[in-house]
């Protein structure tokens, strides 16, 4: 099999400090090296990687003096550990992830991205394209997923687009906990939204509030859709890489204090705690710290509450998964039509008149 190489020229500086930005180290970090030496072999599987990672690559900004131009170019712009986006062979836009096979993460992808679990409509788990086999490594192997968007990154505008955000959570860990799955990081940065409708120019993959070319100064190309406007948005959960599946519920006790979000109560290393209860306070936490970035109205106080109670200090008495998806369709249906529609604001952004105009006229605002 051909590998690539990569030109010592394009990597980073050993000692490259993040803080400072510079533009002469938007070369290559240690992380990014595996792309370059797999970019033939993935071509070979019909993933195209950007041209940052061609092996051949030559940053567009060589000759510039002052490499100012490297904050602009889109061969600038660096992934992330073990991601890379890529398109494949027939045009559409992926996320490579490269997992390790000493985890469960590979074999909860599969198993809910297998029928019959994949046909459950509570199953917004995100789906696993393909599998890749990394040659000459027993450690790990990349997971083909489809490429997806920040799930908070554009703003709420209606409690329906709240409530419908919940209510598809809610039920995606009902369906995980009811298959003994306890995600064990079920927190803000592991949830996404399907970009197709909402985003119908596309973005960058790494630059979310740009267009595809990944200019940061060209903000006024980055057009989207409100949610409401494309409604029903479909969210997915990702990263199953602390999750663990277990052959019964009853009697599950696991150590450990891992995860985005620490404040669990129960969490330790020492002292066993049952993971189920630890996914709903994750939970509830999450959907506290987006409800508290919007002025309250009836709807978000009711919403806040039952995330309040999911964050319950003792695990005992927090509702289960089922009893939090339960408690949301019945708020659904309570509200009504036009409370869904009723129109919610971000508490700490300023909205001038024209603004909120342009809101209600259903614009895209830069940056909201």
């Amino acid at each position: 099999m051909e590998y690539g190489t990569v030109r010592a020229e394009n990597r980073a500086e050993e000692r490259f400090d993040v803080s400072l930005d510079k533009p002469s180290d938007r070369r290559l970090l240690p992380y990014e090296e595996i792309w370059v030496t797999l970019y033939p072999f993935l071509l070979s599987r019909g993933y195209k990687l950007r041209p940052r990672y061609h092996p051949g690559w030559i940053p567009s900004w060589t000759g510039d003096p002052d490499n100012f131009a490297a904050f602009y170019s889109e061969d600038g712009i660096q992934s992330r550990p073990n991601l890379v986006d890529a398109e494949r062979a027939d045009g559409s836009k992926v996320m490579l992830k490269r997992v390790a096979l000493d985890t469960e993460e590979l074999d909860i992808g599969l198993y809910v991205s297998s029928k019959p679990r994949s046909d459950d409509p509570r199953n917004c788990c995100v789906p696993i394209l393909d599998v890749i086999l990394i040659p000459a490594c027993e450690t790990h192997a990349l997971i083909v997923m489809p490429l997806l968007y920040e799930h908070v990154r554009l703003p709420f505008r209606h409690t329906g687009e709240l409530l419908e955000m919940a209510v598809q959570l809610s039920k995606c860990l009902e369906f995980l906990h009811e298959h003994n799955i306890a995600h064990r990081d079920f927190c803000y940065y592991n949830v996404m939204i399907d970009p197709t409708r909402l985003l119908p120019r596309g973005f960058h993959p790494w630059v979310p509030g740009a267009p595809p070319e990944g200019r940061r100064d060209m903000h006024e190309k980055f057009k989207w859709n409100s949610r409401w406007s494309v409604r029903p948005n479909r969210y997915f959960v990702i990263d199953f890489g602390m999750s663990q599946q277990y052959a019964q519920r009853e009697g599950v006790l696991v150590l450990g204090v891992l995860g985005q979000d620490r404040t669990v109560p129960e969490m330790s290393n020492t002292l066993p705690y049952d993971p189920f209860p630890m996914d709903v306070y994750q939970f509830g936490s999450m959907l506290l710290r987006i409800y508290k970035n919007y002025c309250p109205n009836r709807t978000i106080d009711a919403l806040a509450s039952l995330a309040q109670q999911m964050t319950t200090k003792d695990p005992i008495s927090r509702p289960t998964a089922r009893e939090v998806a339960t408690e949301l369709d019945r708020l659904s249906q309570k509200i009504g039509f036009f409370g869904l529609r009723e129109r919610i604001w971000p508490s700490d952004f300023p909205y001038t008149f024209p603004k909120k105009l342009k809101v209600i006229l259903g614009q895209s605002v830069y940056p909201y």
